[in-house]
């Protein structure tokens, strides 16, 4: 190996090393700093508001390269159906302020250094209801401590780890590699919270990644490839679905003969066409199909509001549960004990028992040592924890 070949081989495994070292910092942040646990539960909260209960849009901004970093997030967010589109700072000052709607909508700002004059420039053209995550690697910034953003998405940065102590220049690397990260968790964490059934995220991803070996590998959860009518048996159909979409298991084959069986309607022969598909190891039941089409309404707790006296429920408007701050403490207290069920009155009605309210305060707040983010933790949990509703 030649000196040179040989110098930019250690260099890279120089920049390996560190890169590794700054998401291994990462990862020990949140496991012990509450600053940005809490400010993580907050954006979190924003963000599921954002998209569940105002069915709004998540807008991301940033310029240079952290606009590409936000290019790649609102594609991630729009694969997996939670809406968002990019928004250019300095095109933002010429019309492109439009695409935010301020009463549903949040914005997520992005910027290392958290002093990039662009984003501060147009914070002043923006409501100051808007609720704004900041995504950065610097605590201590013009944005970070701008009263208009409202909670961090922070990714520490040391200076023995930044791209200047690495290699002489402060070209955005770590830094970039960081936020993306940091980014990506939260975006599948909220997907989580928004839909926490495994196989029903599938099959929405599916629905939005029909291209590419991933669109290949979930086809059989595809509805629109599975309801496409046919002329061919269904046998051979199956069959070619396994040449097509490479190495398919028995178990897969099975699932995607759900979505067709759901359509035919006779679950006898429907569980004995399933049966002949599968090994015992691989059993698929009528009950399986039944629960994967099952609706996200809970049943249990619709009867129970239907069957309560009309007084004993209660239609709170979405803002007033949304939004709670931890100055709404008593109105909280006041709901708890003088009614049975929480209702967010929208398009799509959510609830909750007024028990389970008071869990989650008890849990949070029984202790007389309350820490600085009980309060960002119990409203987390809360807006989880309603369930769909249809009265």
């Amino acid at each position: 190996m030649s000196p040179l070949a040989k110098k930019a081989f250690e260099s890279v495994n120089n920049t390996l090393k560190y890169q590794s070292d700054a998401v291994q910092n990462l990862y020990l942040q949140y496991q012990n700093d509450a600053f940005s646990q809490a400010n993580l539960q907050e954006s979190l909260n924003i963000l599921f508001t954002t998209n569940y209960i105002n069915h709004g849009r998540i807008v991301i901004c940033g310029i240079g390269k952290s606009f590409k970093i936000a290019n790649k997030l609102v594609a991630t967010l729009n694969s997996l159906s939670i809406h968002a589109a990019e928004l250019h700072p300095s095109e933002a000052l010429h019309g492109d302020l439009g695409l935010i709607n301020e009463s549903k909508d949040c914005l997520i700002l992005l910027t290392a250094s958290g002093n990039t004059s662009e984003l501060l420039q147009l914070l002043p053209h923006l409501s100051p209801s808007l609720p704004i995550i900041l995504l950065t690697c610097n605590r201590d910034s013009k944005l970070s401590n701008h009263p208009q953003v409202n909670s961090l998405l922070y990714a520490a940065l040391p200076s023995y780890l930044n791209e200047e102590t690495i290699h002489g220049l402060p070209a955005p690397t770590v830094s970039t590699t960081l936020s993306l990260i940091l980014a990506d968790a939260t975006i599948l964490a909220l997907s989580e919270m928004i839909e926490d059934d495994l196989l029903k995220r599938k099959k929405q991803f599916s629905m939005k990644h029909p291209g590419g070996s991933i669109g290949s590998y979930l086809s059989h959860l595809n509805d629109n490839l599975n309801n496409q009518p046919s002329a061919v048996p269904l046998r051979k159909a199956i069959s070619s679905q396994v040449s097509n979409s490479s190495l398919l298991s028995l178990n897969q084959i099975a699932q995607n003969f759900k979505s067709t069986s759901l359509s035919v309607g006779n679950s006898t022969d429907n569980k004995s066409h399933i049966s002949s598909l599968t090994s015992s190891d691989d059993e698929c039941s009528i009950m399986d199909i039944k629960e994967s089409a099952r609706s996200n309404v809970d049943v249990v707790l619709t009867n129970a509001i239907k069957m309560a006296e009309p007084e004993q429920s209660k239609v709170i408007a979405q803002e007033d549960i949304a939004l709670l701050k931890k100055s709404d403490e008593l109105k909280v207290l006041q709901w708890i004990t003088l009614f049975d069920f929480l209702i967010i009155d929208m398009e799509k009605l959510l609830a909750i028992e007024t028990t389970t309210v008071k869990q989650l305060y008890k849990s949070k707040f029984a202790d007389s040592d309350r820490s600085d983010d009980s309060w960002s933790k119990f409203h987390w949990e809360l807006m989880r924890s309603f369930k769909d509703i249809d009265i």
